[in-house]
C-alpha cells in the first residue's frame, strides 16, 4: 500500500499530463535550482507551473528572455531555458492516487483506491481487522494544512477506514458508521488494543492539535498474540503471526518497530475471524516456524521464542 496526495490536489497528474521537475544549475550561478512543470495541449509543450515573478526572484537571467506576462504564458520551458534543460536532471510522475500494489508472483499489479480515499493526502496507513470479520482492513491518516503559497489547505478528509473483502477488495466505510472524525491535520496513527477486549483500538495524531484515542466497540472480539522473543528481541520484532484454520492460513501479520509516519502499532496484535481458528502460527526471524494450539474460550495467546507453552 503507498499513500500519496490523492486526486483532490492541484496540478493533478494524469498519464497524459504528467508533472516533471527538473533539477539543476539551470541559471549557470553555481547553486542548485528546481523547475516543476507540466504539458500544455495549447503550446504542445511543457510550460512552467511557478508564477513569472517568483521564477525572476529565484532567476532574474530570464527578465532577459521575455518582455512580459504574455510572452511568459505563450513560453515553453524549452524557450525559456534552452540548453540548461540538456543537463538538468529529470524527475517524471504521472499520477498522485493513492494505490494498493498486489502482488501476483512475478509483477505487482496496482489497484487504485476508492474515491474516497482519493479526496485528501494520506500520511499514514495501518492494516488491521478493525471489525474481527476475519479480512484486513485499512485506515488512513488524512489531510494536510501547510500548504505552499497560493495553494489552498488540502481537508477533504476525516481519517478513512476501508473495509477490506480478503481478495484485495476495499470499500469506505461512512464515517457516521466507523465513528472516525479527525477533521485537522492528521499525520501518524497507531494501532494497537489499549483496554484489552481483543478489538483493535486506533490512535491518531494531528500537525498542531490534539492526539484522538478511538476506542472499538462494534468488531467482534478476535485473539490477542503476545510474543516473548529471545534474548535481545524481547517482543519478536520481524516475526510472521497468522491464525490456522482447517481449510488453510489466514493473512499474515507482521511485528514490526514503526509502522508508518513517526509511529508505531502495537506489538500485541489482534487477528480476527477467530471462530473457526484452531492455532496460531509464529515464524520467528531468522529462526523456525511453531504453531500453538489456541485453548476454548482465550482471547490471548503468549508465544515464548523455543518453546510452544502458552496461555
Amino acid at each position: 500500500m503507498a499513500t500519496s496526495w490523492g486526486r483532490n490536489t492541484r496540478p493533478a497528474p494524469r498519464p497524459e499530463r504528467p508533472l516533471v521537475l527538473y533539477f539543476g544549475d539551470l541559471d549557470r550561478s553555481g547553486s542548485l535550482d528546481l523547475l516543476l512543470v507540466q504539458r500544455d495541449a495549447r503550446l504542445d509543450g511543457l510550460y512552467p507551473l511557478q508564477r513569472l515573478p517568483r521564477l525572476l526572484a529565484a532567476m532574474p537571467f530570464l527578465g532577459q528572455r521575455v518582455g512580459s506576462f504574455s510572452d511568459f504564458a505563450s513560453a515553453t520551458v524549452q524557450e525559456l531555458f534552452g540548453e540548461a534543460l540538456t543537463s538538468a536532471g529529470r524527475l517524471e510522475v504521472n499520477t498522485y492516487e493513492h494505490t494498493l500494489f498486489l502482488n501476483r508472483g512475478d509483477h505487482f499489479e496496482a489497484v487504485p483506491l476508492p474515491v474516497e480515499a482519493q479526496l485528501a493526502p494520506a500520511f499514514y496507513v495501518g492494516i488491521a481487522d478493525f471489525d474481527g470479520d476475519g479480512n484486513e482492513d485499512v485506515f488512513l491518516s488524512q489531510n494536510f494544512f501547510p500548504t505552499e503559497i497560493g495553494a489552498p489547505r488540502y481537508d477533504g478528509g476525516r481519517g478513512l477506514w476501508l473495509r477490506g473483502d480478503g481478495t484485495g477488495g476495499l470499500v469506505a466505510v461512512p464515517g457516521q458508521e466507523s465513528g472516525i472524525r479527525v477533521y485537522g491535520d492528521g499525520r501518524g496513527a497507531a494501532l494497537g488494543d489499549f483496554d484489552g477486549d481483543a478489538r483493535v483500538d486506533l490512535a491518531v495524531a494531528q500537525n498542531g492539535a490534539a492526539t484522538r484515542l478511538f476506542r472499538n466497540v462494534g468488531a467482534t472480539p478476535g485473539l490477542r498474540v503476545r510474543l516473548v522473543g529471545p534474548a535481545g528481541n524481547p517482543r519478536g520484532i520481524g516475526a510472521w503471526v497468522r491464525l490456522v484454520f482447517p481449510d488453510g492460513a489466514g493473512p499474515v501479520r507482521e511485528i514490526t518497530a514503526g509502522s508508518g509516519y513517526w509511529s508505531v502499532d502495537s506489538a500485541v496484535p489482534v487477528l480476527g475471524g477467530t471462530a473457526r481458528a484452531t492455532a496460531v502460527r509464529v515464524r520467528w526471524p531468522g529462526g523456525p516456524e511453531v504453531e500453538v494450539p489456541i485453548p476454548e474460550g482465550a482471547i490471548e495467546v503468549t508465544v515464548r521464542y523455543g518453546s510452544e507453552r502458552s496461555r
